[in-house]
């Protein structure tokens, strides 16, 4: 049994080495390691000790249950080498970036697994003596019901990640890439190592009083375990063992109930007039997608749907696990993310999941093949279709221009979790949802519908997958996209997934820090950072850019400059990349204004707008190079400090108020300053300064936003007619997202004035 214990760990070992984000030694091969080494050593010890022909705690044994278990850990433990000694092996073909924090997750993980599950086997063997197999059974069904109950409370409470005997810690979503030791999980593991002190000590002292022998000692051992492991449970909520929805509610602080909705929200974030804003915001967003779904998924599962809302990436990873990633659940009719404002698309896609409920399949009520097996990307690709975000690129247009330039994957292999999950997250949602949507507007939603619950695609579509994505390929393939749509697409969609990276795990979470760093106004350590992250990805552009920008926070005016004027140059042989050269060349615009060189800076501005690779930053390209080149020194030094100075919102508001005090009549000071009040959410006070005709801004990528923040604006206010006529404007002459958006908002006017008549005050 050794023998074959030993093989298998090599084997997993092996088979660790091979995959993608589990090769080195880290969280995924510890989790992984643990899950199967804790029920492995429960069988082992179950095994040899119950073949004993007395139980570990019987009266005739020579040694007590702690004698017992100590002599027997050793063997246990070993258990683990295999896999961390081939993993430390494979180091010389993969980068491993931080061997010490993966050292301490297999300490905490697989190690603590490998005791507690020959703790396990002890146990067993001491209820069921003599009877190896049923002892055997009962020790690996304790690892069985403990993985069922994370299982049952990972489906039916909010969090997305929880803990478990052998695996230790599930730590979530794959999107949030980020990853640390958290406190939970030593918390966790403390516990679990409190229950195996009493339990031990507790065999110990019946063995001792069966045997005559003193039992102070096990007494107090008991003690020692088992009140500290109480007081444990008694905080598991405070230190993030038990979270459930009544906690989560209770913390958030403020509930608003709307006719389909109980929203959970925090009452410091949301004001009063936010919260009438929020609450329209739901009744429109059930609206449009009823609409959309030709479903009612209140009026189906006979009660509302629970909302929470987190008022921060912090409290949303204390609080439900994860950062960045918003989650719907069919199932349980609710939703996790952030809100800031109306016209949130996380809002519409998150409810999208929710709408698909009434004619999902299986008992997730999801995108199924034959009723079980999930079908993520139809998951994910139908909610994309019905949010649809106004973006500059629509779905299908940057399907269109991804698979122009070679950078699209094949859909087909989307349809398998392990090529969607593969797939950087903004591609795979981006190309299921314009498949999807193709789908629907060529195919109708009822035979959609019921491709989703089961699968079926020859039996409803009468085509299988392959022809359909062959016809759909042909739809996206003759969209136009031009040359500057295309450095869009791959410069937004650059970025390659999590298995794809180098030491994935480490980089996220040492930016994630910087960041942090950076905010707390520390540039320094989150220089010091930057450049560790760009150490372990290599000569990275965007770390570099990161790294200027920090440069400058310290000081190092002219360090960053020489960085960015090395950045573009472009190495023999490599394609410019027109779209990263554009930031480049803005922020070395930003640091020559900085030095005077107003010049210098309003070239680069010009070429950055020229080349059409500014990523939607032409508003801000065209009023640098306008301050800049600005004929009064006045307005220049006013101009300069707002747009490149280290300033906050009230500041900027402050400096745009000197600018329309010097040049009352001037339409782009006013623009800027009731940009700003719109940014502060003083809808009434902006409009004032946002008012005037079409074309009042002398630069139409600024007019078109002043427009869009007047149009906006009206609405919060509650001035109807003018939002109207704003968006009905932008509809016709709008370009990119603005055109997008502007039948949303002409939506939203009419939702709100039909709700006015229904509900007269």
């Amino acid at each position: 049994m050794r023998t074959f214990s030993w093989a298998l760990m090599s084997a997993l070992g092996l088979a660790l080495c091979g995959l993608p984000l589990f090769h080195l030694l880290g969280y995924e091969s510890a989790a992984a390691t643990g899950a199967a080494v804790g029920p492995l050593a429960a069988l082992l010890s179950a095994l040899a000790f119950a073949r004993e022909p007395e139980a570990p705690d019987g009266p005739a044994q020579p040694e007590g249950p702690l004698r017992l278990f100590f002599g027997g850990l050793p063997a246990r433990l070993a258990l683990a080498l295999p896999p961390a000694a081939l993993l430390l092996a494979n180091m010389a073909f993969v980068r491993n970036c931080d061997p010490m924090l993966g050292l301490v997750f297999w300490g905490v993980i697989p190690l603590c697994a490998a005791a507690l599950g020959h703790g396990v086997g002890l146990a067993a063997a001491a209820l069921v003596p003599g009877r190896p197999r049923v002892a055997g059974a009962l020790a690996v069904g304790v690892f069985v019901a403990d993985g069922l109950r994370f299982a049952v409370r990972l489906a039916l409470q909010p969090p997305i990640q929880g803990y478990g005997l052998g695996f230790g810690w599930f730590a979530g979503s794959l999107y949030d890439e980020a990853l640390s030791m958290p406190a939970s999980l030593l918390w966790y593991r403390l516990l679990c190592l409190l229950g195996l002190g009493a339990g031990l000590a507790q065999l110990e002292l019946r063995w001792r009083r069966r045997s005559a022998r003193p039992t102070g000692f096990a007494a107090l051992g008991l003690a020692g375990a088992a009140l500290p492991g109480l007081l444990l449970v008694a905080e598991a909520p405070r230190v993030g063992l038990r979270v459930d929805r009544d906690v989560i509610a209770e913390v958030l602080g403020a509930e608003l109930r709307t006719e389909h909705f109980i929203v959970h929200y925090d009452p410091a974030q949301i004001n009063a007039a936010q919260r009438a804003l929020l609450e329209e915001d739901l009744e429109f967003r059930y609206a449009e997608l009823s609409r959309f779904f030709d479903e009612d998924p209140v009026a189906w599962k006979g009660r509302p749907i629970r909302v929470f809302l987190y008022p921060d990436a912090r409290a949303q990873q204390r609080l439900f696990g994860s950062r960045g990633t918003f989650v719907a659940r069919p199932w349980s009719h609710e939703t996790h993310l952030r809100w800031e404002e109306p016209g949130d698309t996380a809002l519409a896609h998150e409810l999208a999941h929710l709408f698909t409920a009434p004619f999902g399949g299986g008992p997730l009520r999801l995108a199924t093949w034959g009723g079980w097996l999930v079908h993520i990307g139809l998951v994910e690709g139908v909610a994309l279709a019905a949010d649809w975000p106004p973006r500059n690129l629509s779905p299908h247009e940057t399907a269109a221009a991804l698979r122009a330039i070679g950078k699209a994957p094949d859909v087909r292999s989307l349809f398998e979790p392990a090529g969607f999950w593969s797939q950087p997250g903004g591609k795979a949602y981006t190309l299921m949802g314009s498949f999807v949507r193709w789908l629907i507007d060529t195919r109708g939603l009822a035979p959609f519908k019921a491709v989703y619950a089961e699968g079926d695609w020859e039996g409803v579509y009468g085509a299988d997958v392959d022809a359909l994505v062959t016809e759909w390929e042909a739809f996206v393939d003759a969209i136009p996209v031009n040359p500057a749509q295309r450095e869009e697409a791959r410069f937004k969609h650059r970025a390659p997934s999590i298995f794809q990276k180098t030491c994935a795990r480490t980089v996220a979470e040492l930016q994630r820090q910087a960041g942090a760093a950076a905010n707390q106004g520390d540039p320094v350590r989150a220089l010091a950072l930057k450049r560790e992250v760009r150490r372990l990805k290599g000569n990275d552009g965007d770390e570099g850019l990161q790294i200027a920008e920090l440069l400058v926070a310290t000081g190092e005016v002219d360090e960053a400059l020489e960085l960015l004027n090395a950045m573009l140059e472009v190495p023999p042989g490599e394609e410019p990349q027109v779209a990263f050269a554009a930031q480049v060349r803005e922020l070395r615009g930003d640091l020559l204004w900085k030095k005077g060189r107003a010049i210098e800076a309003a070239e680069d501005y010009a070429r950055c707008i020229d080349d059409g690779g500014a990523q939607g930053a032409e508003r801000r390209l065209a009023y640098k190079e306008l301050g800049a080149l600005h004929p009064d020194p006045a307005v220049g030094e006013l101009l300069r400090e707002y747009m490149v100075g280290d300033h906050t919102r009230p500041g900027q508001l402050w400096l745009a108020l000197q600018w329309a005090t010097r040049a009352p009549d001037d339409p782009l000071a006013r623009y800027l300053v009731g940009l700003q009040l719109h940014h502060a959410k003083e809808y009434e006070a902006a409009l004032t300064w946002l008012a005037g005709p079409p074309g009042t801004v002398r630069y139409p990528p600024i007019d078109a936003q002043r427009r869009a923040l007047l149009g906006e604006a009206a609405f919060a206010a509650g001035q109807l007619d003018l939002a109207a006529e704003v968006f009905e404007g932008l509809r016709e002459d709008g370009d990119g997202a603005m055109r997008m958006r502007a039948p949303e908002w002409l939506e939203r006017i009419a939702f709100r004035r039909a709700r006015a008549e229904a509900n007269p005050e």
